[in-house]
């Protein structure tokens, strides 16, 4: 079983290297796109780390009741948790901006690609 398994995984990594090797970084913004996905999932992560350190100080109950400081604690942990809300409601926004971006990119290089095959002169193709 182990075997199958290990032979599996080996063909799939060679299959990737060799996949890796004829692709092209940056191939219609794609690329770019996977950054920004990557950028979103780390800045999810720490924004749940975050919320859930202040979230954590807020229940310590290591401030007396009624303080200024648990006052303020309350106002940060409110302040955090409404810009999270914000922020991930308008990603939305973002990725419709992002796939403009690449369907202007994906139209630029077929233009591009096409009129480099139509300057011919004399029987000669200027690359």
């Amino acid at each position: 079983m182990w075997g199958t398994i290990w032979l599996t995984l080996d063909c799939f990594l060679h299959l990737t290297k060799k996949m890796e090797m004829r692709n092209r970084k940056g191939v219609l913004g794609l690329e770019t796109a996977k950054q920004v996905m990557i950028t979103f999932l780390v800045l999810a992560v720490v924004g749940i780390a975050v919320l859930l350190a202040l979230t954590s100080l807020q229940n310590s109950s290591i401030f007396e009741s009624g303080s200024q400081a648990e006052t303020d604690t309350n106002h940060i942990v409110g302040n955090v948790s409404g810009g999270l809300v914000t922020f991930f409601a308008s990603t939305g926004t973002i990725f419709s901006i992002l796939v403009v971006v690449v369907i202007i990119l994906a139209i630029s290089i077929i233009i591009w690609a096409v009129g480099r095959f139509g300057q011919q002169t004399e029987g000669t193709v200027n690359l």
